[in-house]
């Protein structure tokens, strides 16, 4: 019988999730918090272990595994309106990840039994060659469904800042008519790790733009104003939308206003925001 060592178990299982659950956030478009994935990865690890020492028939049936990978959904995303698919990534990325390390094993002659442990090596080896198989396959997804290139912009504002992966959409020409400035569109939750709780609720109780900005000026600490927009479809409209401290495209610097979509901008695309090439 094959001695498993607790701390082993633990530490292999945390860095494990954590990988699944920033990849997931990635292949979404859904910045993950990377705290909140270490919290959901200790999540993820402490019910492996237990599931190991305890031996229960019941913890280890496919309900409890999927109340589990939920709950570490929740811990990183919150209840976002987009959960379920966010679950269902996580389900997937992970399924995907269980069949690379499969091979893994199989191609160096072992056993593929992962019950009985698996080394980290081989553990990160898998990992390597699976998520840059889902990058590839994802870019070259990407490329034929959008008009442009993604990048990832670095947002700073208030001392705060978050990294939001982008479109940069060649038919793009919005801009804020009194400056000229050229306005990237972001959706809420990108920009959330940005804002005040305060913020958020107020941006989130205020669906009308106008609204939302009134009600922020009161706090007469947040500098929103509305930018108007037309699109494809949409007869057009207002967006609330504030002036960053400073946006960077790897070491370049980028002019740009930031507009905020509540609407969940390109969900399920692999971008968050859509920007001027």
């Amino acid at each position: 019988m094959p001695v498993v060592y607790a701390d082993a178990v633990f530490l292999e299982n945390l860095a494990v999730d954590y990988i699944l659950l920033v990849a997931c956030g990635r292949i979404a478009g859904v910045p993950a918090r990377r705290w909140r994935a270490a919290l959901a990865a200790a999540v993820g690890a402490v019910y492996a272990l237990v599931s190991v020492l305890v031996s229960r028939p019941v913890l280890t049936s496919l309900a409890v595994k999927a109340a589990v990978g939920l709950l570490m959904v929740v811990v990183v995303f919150g209840f976002d309106r987009r959960l379920m698919r966010l679950a269902v990534v996580f389900f997937a990325v992970s399924a995907a990840f269980a069949g690379a390390v499969m091979a893994a094993c199989l191609v160096a002659g072992r056993s593929v039994d992962l019950t009985s442990g698996v080394s980290f090596g081989t553990l990160l080896l898998s990992f390597a060659v699976f998520y840059g198989l889902f990058t590839a396959v994802f870019r070259a997804v990407g490329r034929h469904r959008v008009r442009g290139e993604i990048r990832t912009l670095t947002v700073t504002y208030r001392g705060r800042q978050v990294k939001i992966p982008a479109l940069d959409d060649t038919g793009n020409g919005l801009t804020e008519p009194v400056s000229g400035l050229p306005v990237t569109v972001c959706s809420l939750e990108a920009v959330a790790p940005l804002l005040d709780p305060e913020v958020l609720t107020i941006l989130r109780d205020h669906p009308d733009p106008a609204e939302a900005v009134e009600a922020l000026g009161e706090k007469e600490i947040y500098s929103f104003f509305l930018v108007p927009y037309r699109a494809v479809g949409v007869k057009g409209g207002f967006l609330p939308a504030f002036r960053p401290d400073s946006v960077r495209v790897g070491s370049r610097e980028k002019t740009t206003l930031i507009a905020i979509d509540a609407g969940g901008l390109a969900a399920g695309a692999g971008y968050c925001a859509v920007t001027a090439a």
